[in-house]
């Protein structure tokens, strides 16, 4: 299968860089076509989540990529976070920032992110913050990493408070997506992959969306052309949102439909592997179309099309299965606060007037929300 290279370009902002996404398959046993010029003659550093092992049997994904990376370099340190987003904090980055410090690195060294989301955001931070700021290349492994975290340049830890509210952006150098790597996920990780690719259908693109419908069986058996389009169009859409607004000062935030319910879900789910990322991502946006409806802006049959395509990837709609989480309304709406789209205590959501219509909804009423979400918990 041949690779497809996207090309994501930011001229309209401060930065004025661009960078390449690559999505293909044998990307992590032979990188070299596309990171060889970046990573000649420099001190290489891999930030790689303890799933992935240097002392893993030569067939294993990690080792061909770090064998592939010494043969173009030969200064190469490794370093292992654990995975989960409970490494996401002010304590392992500290030790992270300290361990890359200590191989002496310069402005020439290079980080490079090997794993999922977590591993891209921490070590994307920590590469902005490094010696003011130096290169990276994000090389994610799982299907959410691939579509989502590891493109447009958001990088972050999570505070006390809420989900990555503290971070920096920072664009990597190159994005290599490798779709033979997604095999060896756990079909719950997979999954969960999925909320974020229905997402960008909903946002602006209902011919996407209705494609999903139509193809979902051959994207949950892993068909290979089916899996580099789903990947590659989820890409489109969001680096065509984000080059022209990087720093997220208007219509970047319709990206975040769904995430406002889904940042206070895990909250409250204490970021335990109860309910991941994706999952609680699938239910916000169930909930974000259902308040749209509930509000009037779009209709009962939308919201059902929406659900029966997130049930169809094995993903849930409602909090019905997490009555754990001891959710009230009150204590979403003091979540809710502390998101990065409210301003001047006003609350912003993503909603929707159809499929592929989301829009910024400012101000919501306080006295709708309480009612709605009094119905939904």
């Amino acid at each position: 299968m041949k690779s497809k290279v996207l090309n994501i370009s930011f001229d309209k902002e401060a930065s004025k860089s661009s960078y390449d996404i690559v999505i293909g398959t044998n990307l992590i046993s032979n990188p070299a076509p596309y990171l060889k010029n970046y990573i000649e003659k420099r001190k290489i550093i891999i930030i790689h989540d303890d799933y992935f092992s240097p002392i893993q049997k030569k067939n294993s994904y990690f080792y061909k990529f770090l064998e592939a990376i010494k043969e173009n370099c030969n200064n190469v340190h490794l370093i292992s976070i654990p995975g989960g987003d409970k490494t996401k904090n002010i304590n392992h980055l500290n030790e992270i920032i300290e361990t890359t410090l200590s191989f002496e690195i310069d402005r020439d060294s290079i980080i490079i992110a090997f794993g999922g989301g977590v591993v891209g955001d921490i070590a994307g931070f920590v590469s902005s913050i490094v010696l003011r700021g130096i290169n990276y290349i994000q090389v994610p492994t799982t299907l959410l990493s691939q579509v989502d975290s590891s493109i447009g340049g958001k990088t972050g830890i999570n505070s006390k408070m809420g989900k990555n509210l503290i971070g920096a952006f920072h664009q990597p150098l190159a994005v290599i997506s490798d779709i033979n790597i997604l095999n060896s996920l756990p079909k719950r990780e997979f999954y969960a992959g999925l909320a974020e690719i229905v997402k960008y259908g909903l946002i602006k693109d209902i011919a996407f969306f209705e494609w999903l419908e139509k193809e979902y069986e051959g994207i949950l058996y892993y068909h290979p052309s089916k899996i580099q389009t789903i990947i590659t169009k989820s890409c489109q859409i969001k680096a065509e949102i984000v080059k022209d607004d990087e720093k997220e000062k208007g219509q970047r935030a319709l990206l975040n439909l769904g995430h406002t319910f889904a940042h206070a879900i895990e909250y409250f789910g204490n970021h335990d592997g109860k309910i991941i990322h994706g999952e609680a991502v699938s239910i916000g946006i169930c909930l974000a179309l259902r308040l749209s409806n509930f509000l009037g802006f779009c209709c009962q049959d939308d919201v059902q099309r929406v659900e029966n395509l997130f049930e169809k990837f094995h993903l849930p709609t409602s909090l019905v299965n997490f009555k754990n989480l001891s959710l009230s309304s009150k204590k979403m709406i003091e979540r809710f606060r502390f998101d990065k789209k409210s301003k001047q205590n006003q609350l912003t959501f993503i909603l929707n007037k159809g499929i592929g219509k989301s829009f910024i909804h400012n101000n919501i009423n306080i006295h709708d929300l309480i009612q709605f979400l009094d119905k939904e918990l």
